[in-house]
């Protein structure tokens, strides 16, 4: 095993709390396209994670109206976006940390680039990152491991990590043979569970700790 110099994240539901964020814009994206429909709390929370064709595709078939939904959706993202996101606690005191630690850092989201990074720039999270990747920068979206592969293509790196809120990160790492750690805040954290990340991160604070803390193992 070798030791841990980069760790990748997720971006919305990891690293931000877009939680509410995007069950609001599935919502309102909804009255407008399937009036009709509605959907529980729960249901609305089940879909983030996919990108929003696939999400799209499972309750209309017609190919225009699914772009159409997109394009409501992310006029909708856009317009309510800061008021309802927020960073997890201590984010960027353990970005900061890592970085003055040596380890190269980088987010790996299903958005498009152009989505993802108003928030990622807001929060000033880029002044930590070696790569993004975007759902625009590769041909299969997590859980494939096409993802981490195109992020690992740009870093010179030893072991990898990815941390994430989604089943759909920790598969994404498991395809891609790399260590895999779930957040104690998911909405869907039974099924992370079930999934067995390599590692459980409770809060921001503790993370650096595990990763020297695995890496004193591993170079024993």
């Amino acid at each position: 095993m070798l030791p841990i110099d980069t760790i990748l994240f997720d971006l919305d539901g990891t690293l931000v709390d877009s939680n509410e964020l995007i069950i609001e814009t599935f919502k309102r994206t909804y009255q407008v396209h399937l009036p009709n429909r509605s959907f529980t709390h729960t249901e609305l929370s089940q879909m983030m994670g996919p990108p929003l064709y696939e999400t799209f595709s499972h309750y209309v078939n017609d190919e225009s109206i699914i772009n159409e939904m997109i394009k409501t959706y992310r006029h909708i993202y856009r317009m309510i976006e800061f008021d309802y996101i927020s960073l997890y606690p201590y984010v960027i005191e353990c970005l900061s940390s890592l970085k003055k630690a040596g380890f190269k850092l980088g987010i790996v989201t299903t958005k498009f680039r152009e989505s993802a990074l108003p928030s990622i720039t807001h929060y000033h999270i880029d002044h930590y990152l070696d790569v993004i990747i975007g759902l625009d920068d590769v041909t299969n979206h997590k859980p494939h491991p096409e993802p981490i592969y195109k992020a690992l293509e740009k870093l010179d790196h030893q072991g990898v990590i990815i941390v994430g809120d989604s089943p759909s990160d920790i598969l994404s790492g498991k395809n891609a043979s790399i260590l895999t750690c779930g957040v104690e805040w998911s909405y869907r954290k039974a099924e992370l569970q079930i999934i067995n990340p390599d590692f459980w991160l409770t809060d921001y604070q503790h993370l650096l700790e595990m990763i020297k803390t695995y890496n004193k193992l591993v170079e024993v």
